[in-house]
């Protein structure tokens, strides 16, 4: 059938995007009024959704407040997981993953420059008791629990550095890596990491790994893209604070958010600090 002679390419766009942003709106914010500001909440779903006197300024807005600021997009990412070749793949690769999230507070007269984005910090390790066929809604939760205890209250700092310290204890789940400034640093870390499941410390597994090398804190500039911009300082010493924790299980679209502090923009998490 042929389009009308009065046909509205924009209108029709307009519409047909106000129908369909709206309805996963509504669906995100399914407990939230829509007509009332009382509420953070609140305020910000009547922010995202789509109004027909909108311009096309604002309705490009709206889309970036709710897929990105708000989280939507988040929330609906699929996690990178390899592909389970069980025959060429260690078992301990498919067993449930809990990830410990780092990030440097920010400072703008450090991280104003795009040449010093804020550090990162990231820990890992694997239930090796549980599968993705075991593991429980009440074992999150207990997880949960025990890593705001431990990393949330108040919030962990780790001080990152330029010397490696590692702690191999595959049995259990453990292949840590970290960057520390000294042993003492990295084993009290470990610790924190072991106390989640009420590990023991086993001394033979730790292993702090020196080095002569220098990093500069101000390593030169180079060109990029007709542009002369700084270079990255390897290995830069700073506090990274803890932020989140998550549990990646095989076999489930999304993982399951643990623990977030103060302005994390994880959503449905266990335990909010």
């Amino acid at each position: 059938m042929p389009l009308p002679d009065d046909f509205n390419e924009w209108e029709h766009l307009q519409d047909t995007l106000r129908l369909w942003h709206n309805r996963a709106v509504n669906q995100y914010f399914k407990n939230t009024e829509s007509d009332s500001l009382a509420t953070p909440k609140q305020s910000l779903k009547v922010a995202c959704l789509m109004k027909d006197s909108d311009t096309s300024t604002m309705t490009l807005m709206r889309m970036w407040l709710f897929e990105v600021t708000a989280g939507r997009l988040q929330s609906v990412q699929r996690p990178v997981y390899g592909i389970p070749w069980f025959d060429v793949q260690s078992e301990r690769t498919f067993k449930p993953q809990v990830k410990l999230y780092f990030l440097e507070p920010y400072n703008f007269e450090i991280h104003e420059n795009e040449s010093t984005p804020q550090l990162e910090g990231e820990i890992t390790f694997r239930l090796m008791h549980e599968s993705s066929e075991t593991i429980s809604r009440s074992d999150a939760q207990r997880l949960a629990r025990q890593i705001k205890n431990v990393f949330a209250t108040p919030p962990f700092l780790w001080h990152k550095g330029h010397f490696k310290c590692t702690y191999f204890d595959t049995a259990r789940g453990y292949e840590l890596k970290l960057l520390v400034p000294n042993k003492a640093e990295g084993e009290r870390i470990i610790r924190a990491v072991l106390e989640i499941q009420e590990h023991p410390f086993e001394r033979e597994f730790l292993q702090f790994i020196d080095n002569d090398r220098t990093y500069p804190t101000n390593p030169g500039t180079h060109r990029v893209y007709g542009r002369t911009v700084k270079k990255f300082a390897r290995r830069r010493t700073a506090q990274v604070k803890f932020r989140f924790a998550q549990l990646l299980i095989w076999g489930k679209q999304n993982p399951v958010n643990l623990v977030a502090t103060s302005g994390s923009r994880l959503r449905s998490v266990i335990e909010r600090v």
